[in-house]
Protein backbone atom coordinates (compact mmCIF):
# COMPACT_ATOMS: atom_id res chain seq x y z
CA UNK A 1 0.00 0.00 0.00
CA UNK A 2 1.20 3.35 -1.08
CA UNK A 3 1.54 6.28 0.89
CA UNK A 4 -0.82 8.13 -1.11
CA UNK A 5 -3.62 5.06 -0.88
CA UNK A 6 -2.68 4.69 3.07
CA UNK A 7 -3.22 9.05 3.37
CA UNK A 8 -6.88 8.66 1.28
CA UNK A 9 -8.30 6.44 3.31
CA UNK A 10 -7.17 7.77 6.79
CA UNK A 11 -8.56 11.15 5.64
CA UNK A 12 -11.49 10.06 5.09
CA UNK A 13 -11.90 7.44 7.96
CA UNK A 14 -13.73 9.12 10.84
CA UNK A 15 -12.23 9.80 14.22
CA UNK A 16 -13.29 6.76 15.92
CA UNK A 17 -11.68 4.88 13.06
CA UNK A 18 -8.67 6.04 12.98
CA UNK A 19 -8.68 5.92 16.93
CA UNK A 20 -9.37 2.38 16.87
CA UNK A 21 -6.59 1.45 14.30
CA UNK A 22 -4.00 3.43 16.31
CA UNK A 23 -4.87 2.24 19.86
CA UNK A 24 -3.49 -0.76 20.16
CA UNK A 25 -0.13 1.14 18.64
CA UNK A 26 -0.51 3.43 21.57
CA UNK A 27 -0.75 0.93 24.27
CA UNK A 28 2.44 -1.63 22.20
CA UNK A 29 4.92 1.50 21.49
CA UNK A 30 6.73 3.91 22.78
CA UNK A 31 5.19 7.60 21.20
CA UNK A 32 6.83 10.76 21.30
CA UNK A 33 5.37 13.90 20.52
CA UNK A 34 7.96 15.83 17.96
CA UNK A 35 5.08 18.24 17.14
CA UNK A 36 1.82 18.71 18.96
CA UNK A 37 -1.47 18.91 16.59
CA UNK A 38 -1.38 22.43 15.14
CA UNK A 39 -3.66 24.42 12.69
CA UNK A 40 -1.93 25.36 9.12
CA UNK A 41 -3.09 26.45 6.10
CA UNK A 42 -2.75 24.57 2.69
CA UNK A 43 -2.64 25.59 -0.66
CA UNK A 44 -4.89 23.38 -2.92
CA UNK A 45 -3.29 23.01 -6.39
CA UNK A 46 -5.87 21.88 -9.43
CA UNK A 47 -5.68 21.15 -12.92
CA UNK A 48 -7.89 22.89 -15.28
CA UNK A 49 -9.48 20.52 -17.67
CA UNK A 50 -8.96 22.14 -20.95
CA UNK A 51 -5.57 23.61 -21.17
CA UNK A 52 -4.20 20.64 -18.28
CA UNK A 53 -2.25 23.74 -16.56
CA UNK A 54 -2.06 23.39 -12.54
CA UNK A 55 -2.94 26.32 -10.36
CA UNK A 56 -3.53 27.34 -6.85
CA UNK A 57 -7.58 27.04 -5.84
CA UNK A 58 -7.07 28.48 -2.82
CA UNK A 59 -5.74 27.58 0.87
CA UNK A 60 -7.72 25.38 3.23
CA UNK A 61 -7.90 24.40 6.88
CA UNK A 62 -5.74 21.65 7.84
CA UNK A 63 -3.99 19.96 10.80
CA UNK A 64 -0.28 18.89 10.91
CA UNK A 65 1.28 16.46 13.38
CA UNK A 66 4.36 14.15 14.02
CA UNK A 67 5.47 11.56 16.32
CA UNK A 68 7.74 9.29 16.74
CA UNK A 69 6.98 5.50 17.29
CA UNK A 70 9.52 3.75 19.06
CA UNK A 71 12.49 5.59 17.63
CA UNK A 72 10.74 6.39 14.11
CA UNK A 73 9.13 9.39 12.81
CA UNK A 74 5.51 9.01 11.30
CA UNK A 75 3.73 12.43 10.45
CA UNK A 76 0.67 13.80 9.20
CA UNK A 77 -1.48 16.47 7.50
CA UNK A 78 -4.93 16.53 7.13
CA UNK A 79 -7.91 18.28 6.15
CA UNK A 80 -9.59 19.98 8.98
CA UNK A 81 -8.77 20.79 12.59
CA UNK A 82 -9.16 16.92 14.23
CA UNK A 83 -5.89 17.50 16.71
CA UNK A 84 -7.03 13.44 17.79
CA UNK A 85 -7.45 12.28 13.95
CA UNK A 86 -4.09 14.10 12.91
CA UNK A 87 -2.52 12.53 16.01
CA UNK A 88 -3.89 8.95 15.11
CA UNK A 89 -2.69 9.13 11.89
CA UNK A 90 0.69 10.50 12.43
CA UNK A 91 0.97 7.17 15.00
CA UNK A 92 0.03 4.35 12.18
CA UNK A 93 2.39 6.47 9.71
CA UNK A 94 5.31 6.39 12.39
CA UNK A 95 4.17 2.66 13.16
CA UNK A 96 4.43 1.59 9.68
CA UNK A 97 7.47 3.28 8.86
CA UNK A 98 9.19 1.37 11.97
CA UNK A 99 7.98 -2.30 11.95
CA UNK A 100 8.91 -5.07 9.37
CA UNK A 101 6.15 -6.63 6.98
CA UNK A 102 5.03 -9.37 9.48
CA UNK A 103 3.91 -7.27 11.78
CA UNK A 104 2.46 -4.33 9.65
CA UNK A 105 -0.04 -6.31 7.07
CA UNK A 106 -2.18 -7.10 10.42
CA UNK A 107 -2.78 -2.96 10.39
CA UNK A 108 -2.34 -3.35 6.28
CA UNK A 109 -5.22 -5.17 5.92
CA UNK A 110 -7.48 -3.14 8.80
CA UNK A 111 -7.04 0.33 6.72
CA UNK A 112 -7.21 -2.13 2.97
CA UNK A 113 -10.92 -3.08 4.83
CA UNK A 114 -11.72 0.25 5.77
CA UNK A 115 -10.84 1.66 2.02
CA UNK A 116 -13.11 -1.01 0.96
CA UNK A 117 -15.81 0.07 3.11
CA UNK A 118 -15.36 3.66 1.92
CA UNK A 119 -15.81 2.16 -1.83
CA UNK A 120 -18.88 0.51 -0.83
CA UNK A 121 -20.44 3.68 0.48
CA UNK A 122 -19.34 5.79 -2.34
CA UNK A 123 -20.95 3.71 -5.06
CA UNK A 124 -24.27 3.47 -3.00
CA UNK A 125 -24.01 6.89 -2.66
CA UNK A 126 -23.52 7.34 -6.57
CA UNK A 127 -25.99 4.05 -7.00
CA UNK A 128 -28.82 6.91 -5.37
CA UNK A 129 -27.06 10.12 -7.37
CA UNK A 130 -27.95 8.42 -10.43
CA UNK A 131 -31.43 7.92 -10.04
CA UNK A 132 -32.16 11.91 -10.12
CA UNK A 133 -29.67 12.53 -13.08
CA UNK A 134 -31.01 14.35 -15.95
CA UNK A 135 -29.88 13.71 -19.58
CA UNK A 136 -30.67 17.61 -21.41
CA UNK A 137 -30.10 15.70 -24.92
CA UNK A 138 -33.14 13.40 -24.63
CA UNK A 139 -35.29 17.00 -23.19
CA UNK A 140 -34.74 18.88 -25.85
CA UNK A 141 -36.26 16.16 -28.60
Amino acid sequence: MTKRELSAILAKASTEETAELAGKIKRECEIKMLKEPQKTLVMVKVRESVKNSLFYLGEILATECMVTVNGVRGMTVIAGDDFEKAVDAAVIDGYLNCVGEPKASIVIDKIRELGREQAEGRAALNRQLRKSKVNFNVMGE
